[in-house]
């Protein structure tokens, strides 16, 4: 975030982390945020928060995801992964009513199937699953109403490269502004991945896809910047 990328963490007396910077070339060492450590992260999302990611033998399921990322940074109590492979927000709408675990911090990442699978744009008043500003207006709504103490945000769709779909006549910029209205709707704070990505550094490993983005780039990029941006927001 900001030139920044985690390259790890170790304890010594108390919980830090390491950052390197690379408009400085230094390597800085922050201080856990001392009143998150004792609380649980739930991440909803499609695959790319359940982690898939294309490989040289084929897609594979990694083994360390962005949403444990975040967590290892701000030294969380616990992080619950929620991402389901081509899961769409109506999906998403589903997983929060069946969800049972407590949550503190809620993220939610969706809107990529939706336009893959044409689901209609819809308009800002929509409340029903039909459309994607519905889901996000029921999704909202859900949240806050079966979470009203946890801090909650949304995460923007990726940058998608080459997944263009001529056929779902909007663009997937057009769902990002969707989630941003929303969100502005309910008060809720958005971090736009798909403006301040900067994928052209590392996204995509050699395999890629264009939609799965390596998890070192989500380890090494984007986790941090989630995790800053849970500190600058949290409680506020």
């Amino acid at each position: 975030f900001n030139g920044y990328t985690f390259i790890g963490w170790y304890v010594d007396n108390e919980p830090i982390h390491t950052v390197y910077d690379y408009n400085k070339n230094v390597t800085v060492v922050a201080k856990y945020v001392e009143h998150l450590t004792g609380l649980t992260y739930v991440a909803f999302g499609d695959s790319i928060t359940d982690g898939l990611v294309l490989g040289s033998n084929g897609y594979y399921q990694a083994q360390s995801l962005y949403p444990n990322a975040v967590a290892d940074i701000l030294g969380l109590k616990e992080c619950v992964n929620k991402g389901v492979c081509s899961a769409t927000t109506k999906d998403v709408c589903r997983y929060i009513d069946e969800t049972t675990e407590n949550a503190d911090i809620i993220s939610v990442m969706s809107g990529v199937c939706d336009r893959a699978g044409s689901r209609p744009l819809g308009t800002i008043n929509d409340n029903t699953d039909a459309t994607i500003y519905g889901c996000y207006n029921l999704i909202a709504q859900k949240l806050k109403e079966k979470y009203p103490n946890a801090f909650i945000f949304f995460l923007t769709p990726l940058k998608c490269k080459g997944w263009e779909n001529p056929y779902a006549g909007y663009t997937l910029e057009d769902v990002v502004i969707a989630m941003k209205r929303v969100a502005f709707k309910y008060d809720i704070p958005v971090l736009d991945t798909f403006n301040l990505g900067q994928f052209e550094l590392e996204m995509f490993n050699e395999d890629s896809d264009g939609l799965h983005p390596s998890q070192e780039f989500f380890k090494n990029y984007t986790a941090p910047q989630i995790a800053q941006f849970i500190k600058d927001n949290y409680n506020k």
